[in-house]
């Protein structure tokens, strides 16, 4: 290998390590405007969170407001006091898009809420076992293996038969059989980030062993923990509709997508907007979640992200 040949891998080097420092939000912000799909399914869950968090403003009616004289009018329907109804009535004659509403910021809830205290739990969990091994992550990685090899929905179904349904059960039960996803991710990353230089420098400063986990392994391996928590809040909402429509999960007369659900199998024939509009509404939001996982994954690969977030020349510009 000549000179020139050498000078050549450096200046290479040198441009991976600039391109790399020259990383930025507006990056990523490029990539989601260039990807569509994307940019699509993140519009979709910001509109979604401003109807969650603005219920009380956006929703035209009550949801818990009955009117027997306007039961079951289809999508489109303007009633007998001339309410306008814009996915019809249900068969107490609640507005279906006011209980739409309510009922995402239930499900949405219980999703988030669940997902952000199955990872503190089993990132912490994990991240202790991984990087100090010895008896504790023996006996983490036991409890986790014996807790995956449980059937969760039996598993609920029993916790919540014994308990009884409503949002604070469903989180807890939620935070007992999903802990371990987060804890096997966690404790793999911690054995792959252990040995790192950083973390031996840290040891060689005197850090403790608390702050080299929290403050400098943590934040190196957050990526994958981000896009598994994406996953885990489309796996929640799925989870609640699926428990509230069997009875286990929310209580009426209170909103959620998977009571909605139940509340409309009877009149499925005739009113099928009763379970059209929370089902695609469930599907919707898990299908945006899960792409949005998808390209978080992408973006954050040392080996894929270059193909997401490099500039594309403009039109008509020499290479």
């Amino acid at each position: 290998m000549t000179m020139s040949d050498d000078v050549a891998l450096i200046s290479a080097d040198d441009g991976e390590e600039s391109r790399s420092a020259r990383i930025g939000i507006g990056d990523y912000v490029h990539a989601i405007l260039r990807d569509h799909i994307t940019l699509v399914a993140m519009i979709f869950l910001l509109i979604l969170l401003i109807f969650t968090l603005g219920a009380e403003f956006l929703a035209p009616y009550e949801p818990v407001g009955l009117n027997l004289r306007d039961r079951l009018l289809p999508p489109g329907t303007i009633g007998r006091n001339g309410d306008f109804y814009l996915f019809g009535t249900d068969e107490l004659g609640r507005d279906l898009f006011t209980r739409l509403i309510y009922g995402a910021r239930v499900s949405v809830s219980v999703g988030v809420l669940g997902a952000l205290l199955s990872s503190l739990v089993g990132v912490s969990a994990g991240l202790m076992a991984g990087y100090h091994g010895g008896w504790f992550e023996d006996i983490v990685m036991r409890l986790v293996d014996g807790m995956l090899s449980l059937p969760s929905l039996l598993i609920a179904l029993f916790v919540l038969f014994i308990l009884g349904g409503g949002f604070g059960n469903l989180v807890l039960v939620f935070l007992v059989l999903h802990w371990m996803v987060f804890a096997r991710m966690a404790r793999g990353l911690a054995l792959n980030a252990r040995n790192a230089t950083y973390v031996q420098a840290a040891r060689a400063q005197g850090c403790k062993s608390g702050r080299i986990i929290f403050r400098h392994i943590l934040p190196n391996v957050m990526a994958p923990i981000l896009v598994l928590f994406t996953l885990e809040i489309a796996v929640l909402i799925l989870s609640e509709a699926s428990l509230s429509f069997l009875g286990f999960g929310v209580q009426p007369p209170d909103a959620s997508w998977g009571l909605m659900i139940a509340d409309g199998r009877a009149h499925i024939r005739s009113a099928w907007w009763l379970v059209l509009f929370p089902g695609l509404a469930i599907f919707l939001t898990a299908l945006s979640l899960n792409l949005i996982a998808g390209w978080a994954r992408a973006v954050t690969d040392p080996v894929q992200r270059w193909r997401w977030l490099a500039k594309r020349p403009k039109a008509g510009a020499k290479t």
